[in-house]
């Protein structure tokens, strides 16, 4: 299922309407939170990402421009932003310019570019395409040529549903792996698995290293062909889970974080499962990145309850953060963060309720904070943002 702007915008002002009375979750008496502005003025903003020297790295889907109902539009609107912190401010050091899909198919808004964001090692201050210290920078783009082209015949791109590597120091791009052509292509051969196959749309990516050979590893999440993967080297894509459909729809996956026993988490949008059941109908599921398993009993749920999950990440004491794009809040706009304990994954905590709107990136910074991306399915131009969100208790 493609993540639509359209369907984020139907879903959030339906379910923030009809489902305001069916409550959401309350953070728990004795955790509190403060949230600080960060960084403004961003488009779209999606994944967001903290490398081994404190940097900061934003990914912004782009800017939408008026076009008639049913093609694609094409822009070089989509950017990965890089911040330092210095003086109390972000202070930004660069911006690459990336291929930025927009349309209007059912009727509103859409853009969809620059999507999850990940960054490994502490020597990307050294421009070296990243090599030196372990460094790597990794951003993956929606959608896929083939499946654009599908819509859109002759639109001229090259960037949509790559994997790149940016270079620490000036942002450079190298592309890795055309990961989207690949996913498509393989849910053409398996469209009995789902009846809107063939699709792909790769949301995002890790890059981490294995606790047992201490190799790094890179894995995408793609919320069209509701896969989990590993990019190999050569940039081949290896299907390591397909993620079951919910009761309605595709569950559309959407995140994934490494934990600290070394398995993926994966978090689910189910959006339309939400919408018609309210909410609490997505999962997490856990996944062994090195299982023997067939990959369609691969995914084993381990949490429930989560609401429109669009990013996740584990904070360095092992608790599960997610953020919940349409969760319903009596005080403010949908959207707040579910932070879940390792070893009891039926405890959810609800945070920032009511002041994190349409949130769709996650990272803990080196201050321990969670910084989280805001408006990220809206595309008003310049509304974006990045919060900082502590927590007491």
């Amino acid at each position: 299922m493609r993540i639509s702007r359209s369907l984020w915008t139907l879903s959030a002002a339906l379910m923030s309407v009809a489902l305001l009375f069916a409550g959401g979750g309350v953070a728990s008496a004795s955790t509190s939170w403060t949230i600080a502005p960060v960084v403004g003025g961003l488009n779209s903003p999606r994944g967001v990402a903290f490398d081994g020297q404190g940097s900061m790295y934003v990914a912004e889907a782009g800017q939408f421009f008026p076009i008639d109902v049913g093609p694609f539009g094409v822009s070089r609107t989509g950017k990965v932003d890089k911040f330092t912190f210095g003086g109390g401010a972000a202070n930004s050091v660069w911006s690459t310019a990336f291929d930025s899909l927009y349309d209007s198919a059912h009727g509103a808004p859409e853009v969809l570019g620059p999507a999850g964001v990940s960054a490994i090692g502490n020597g990307c201050m050294k421009d070296s395409q990243g090599q030196r210290n372990g460094c790597q920078v990794l951003v993956i783009i929606s959608e896929s040529r083939d499946g654009v082209n599908a819509t859109t015949p002759g639109l001229t791109f090259s960037q949509i549903g790559h994997l790149y590597r940016l270079d620490g120091a000036s942002g450079t791009p190298t592309d890795k792996s055309d990961v989207g052509d690949q996913q498509y292509a393989w849910s053409a051969q398996h469209a009995s698995l789902w009846q809107e196959f063939p699709d792909s749309n790769p949301y995002d990516v890790l890059v981490t290293k294995d606790p047992t050979t201490d190799t790094i590893r890179t894995f995408v999440i793609d919320a069209g062909a509701n896969t989990v993967s590993e990019v190999m080297p050569n940039g081949t894509n290896h299907i390591i889970a397909f993620i079951p459909n919910d009761p309605i729809r595709d569950s559309t996956p959407t995140c994934v974080a490494q934990g600290p026993d070394g398995a993926l988490y994966i978090g689910t949008l189910d959006l339309a499962a939400n919408f018609a059941f309210g909410p609490g109908q997505s999962h997490v599921y856990r996944v062994d990145p090195n299982t023997t398993e067939s990959y369609l009993t691969a995914a084993h749920v381990w949490a429930s309850g989560l609401t429109t999950t669009t990013a996740c990440t584990f904070d360095r004491a092992g608790n599960f953060w997610a953020t919940d794009m349409f969760q319903p809040n009596p005080n403010g706009p949908p959207g707040d963060l579910v932070r879940i304990p390792f070893n009891n994954p039926s405890a959810l905590v609800h945070i920032g309720g009511g002041a994190l709107p349409f949130p769709g990136g996650i990272a803990q910074g080196p201050d321990g904070s969670m910084y989280v991306t805001v408006y990220s399915a809206i595309t008003a131009p310049g509304i974006g943002a990045v919060v900082k969100v502590t927590t007491n208790g």
